[in-house]
């Protein structure tokens, strides 16, 4: 049967506002909000694998949609913030980190303690846990200025535990992952661009098991990045 004009009308009407939606949401994602799988554990506790974070695209500057190209800065990038930067190999996918040094900051790691512009960032370790292999894992909470968030240290574990110190150049930032013995950052990669940060990361949006079969992970849905050191190994 063959399609009245009227009917090719109103096809074409539908398929412009489908297109019109599309592009609404795609330009929504590239410059306001968006979330982003995380794959790997370089920011255990505070996200695990497979957690889908929410990320504020704006939150430090605007961009032309879908480009690299800026059109004005939003705020200004914070110690203790958790940011998903431009990946640094130049692959597709970005990295998820947080960000320790400022312009100007110098940054140095002497066995696994933080300091930042000579000065050593507290941090309390609970009771070391057991891995079911027999790993040892230490969690703990470090204050980085006001700021608290958890880290998590594997001690039998060859690692990258002195590092610097080094002076953050300008208009970049130092960025670390919170799983220290298990994150290439900024130690391995070096300071990024201010410009390279694709957003702030606030929380997890919902959470997939790595293990597809085992399903969601319920009580990660929703819900704010934790501040300090969970009470169990992770």
């Amino acid at each position: 049967m063959a399609l009245t004009s009227e009917k090719k009308k109103q096809i074409l009407k539908d398929i412009r506002q489908l297109v019109l939606m599309a592009a609404v949401i795609l330009t929504g994602r590239s410059v306001l909000a968006d979330w982003y799988v995380v794959p790997t554990g370089s920011m255990k506790p505070t996200i695990l694998e497979g957690d889908r974070v929410f990320v504020w695209k704006s939150a430090y500057q605007v961009r032309v949609p879908f480009s690299r190209i800026r059109l004005f800065r939003t705020g200004i990038p914070q110690r203790g913030d958790v940011v998903v930067v431009r990946n640094p190999d130049g692959g597709s996918v970005p990295f998820v980190k947080r960000l320790i040094g400022l312009p100007g900051d110098t940054i140095e790691l002497r066995n696994e303690i933080l300091f930042v512009n000579g000065k050593a960032q507290k941090i309390d370790f609970l009771p070391p846990f057991h891995l079911e292999d027999g790993e040892t894992v230490l969690l703990g909470t470090e204050e980085l200025g006001k700021r608290t968030h958890p880290v998590r240290v594997l001690p039998e574990r060859p690692a990258l535990r002195n590092f610097g110190p080094i002076t953050v150049p300008d208009d970049e930032v130092f960025l670390m992952g919170d799983n220290r013995d298990e994150s290439r950052d900024a130690r391995f990669f070096g300071t990024r661009p201010e410009i390279d940060l694709l957003g702030r990361a606030v929380g997890v949006m919902w959470s997939w098991h790595p293990s597809f079969l085992e399903g969601p992970r319920w009580s990660r849905f929703g819900r704010a990045f934790i501040t300090k050191a969970p009470d169990r190994a992770i």
